[in-house]
């Protein structure tokens, strides 16, 4: 029996309206999420992966203008919602972490008066209970301090806690959470995430530029590329099985995959102005381009347990599959 997604994305378009005109930056972007799955969304900088996010919570700002051919949580129309019903939504439905804790909060507001921004009268012992789950109940009797007086890592879980446990939301937008963050907490950060999912059955779309990153808290990840989702796959077929030319290109610029002294190959060009053009917009960058992809926008299409935009994906051996782009 079939489970309705916690999360329904069709053909959604943002564009931005600027003083060079208006520039495209996500592009008939789709993709459901179930509920307790993790979603990665990876790219370059500026592919417009937490422009996704900033138009599922309706926080885009004014220059942009974003449309949908569906746009549900929990069966809601979120484009439908006024003001009244998006703060319904926001924080008790929908969680955000931001990508920077650092700015996230107020500098010159004291942690204790931030929490009751969010938490209300919530009784002293459940605040110290919430912390005390995300490995923070010795920060307890420092809330009098200021944001600045406190680890990134300290903060994030903070964050963490406001999102995923002190409303319960049933969907938790990530957004870069580890990015700031060393090494060790890093993992910490994401353990805590699993965990949380674990425990309250959240879905998490999780937004990230690091492959290795996505490859430790995903089940699914979506590869997005000058405001298109170009590949969208099971997290093992994706790094077994890369279809997509950019995503195959993205997997051999890992340094993981690379000894010491090896030089590690890289994506020649830039996606600089890819949202313009017409045709594939990674058609200026990749080696096996023809005149087909500059002209015209692949559709589009599942190759086998993937979904690709590509006129020529490769199939699970490595091959260029031309059978489907003669279609």
């Amino acid at each position: 029996m079939r489970t309705e997604p916690l999360l329904a994305v069709r053909d959604l378009d943002v564009v931005f309206d600027t003083a060079r005109g208006r520039v495209p930056a996500v592009r008939g972007v789709s993709f459901d999420l179930a509920p307790g799955e993790v979603l990665g969304l990876v790219g370059e900088s500026g592919s417009g992966k937490s422009t996704v996010l900033s138009a599922v919570m309706r926080l885009l700002p004014g220059v942009a203008v974003a449309g949908a051919r569906r746009l549900e949580f929990q069966g809601t129309d979120l484009m439908a919602l006024n003001a009244a019903g998006l703060r319904g939504v926001r924080g008790t439905g929908i969680g955000l972490i931001p990508q920077r804790p650092m700015t996230s909060l107020s500098q010159v507001t004291p942690l204790r008066k931030q929490l009751r921004w969010f938490l209300g009268d919530m009784p002293q012992s459940e605040v110290e209970d919430l912390l005390g789950q995300v490995g923070l109940r010795a920060v307890a009797e420092r809330l009098d301090g200021y944001p600045f007086e406190f680890s990134g890592g300290q903060l994030q879980r903070l964050l963490i806690m406001l999102s995923a446990l002190a409303r319960r939301p049933s969907l938790l937008l990530a957004d870069e959470p580890t990015t700031t963050l060393d090494a060790t907490v890093q993992a910490q950060v994401l353990r805590l995430i699993l965990d949380l999912r674990e425990r309250l059955g959240l879905g998490v779309v999780f937004v990230s530029h690091d492959l290795g990153v996505i490859a430790q808290v995903c089940d699914r990840v979506g590869v997005m590329y000058a405001g298109r989702l170009v590949e969208t796959a099971p997290i093992g077929e994706l790094f077994d099985h890369p279809r997509h030319p950019y995503t195959r290109a993205l997997l051999r610029a890992l340094p993981s995959r690379y000894r010491r002294g090896e030089r590690i190959a890289v994506i020649g060009g830039t996606a600089a102005g890819a949202n313009r053009l017409p045709g594939c917009p990674f058609a200026p960058r990749c080696p096996r381009a023809e005149a087909r992809c500059r002209e015209q926008e692949p559709e589009a299409r599942q190759t086998g347990g993937a979904v690709v935009r590509c006129h020529f994906p490769e199939d699970a051996a490595g091959a260029r599959n031309t059978t489907e782009a003669a279609a």
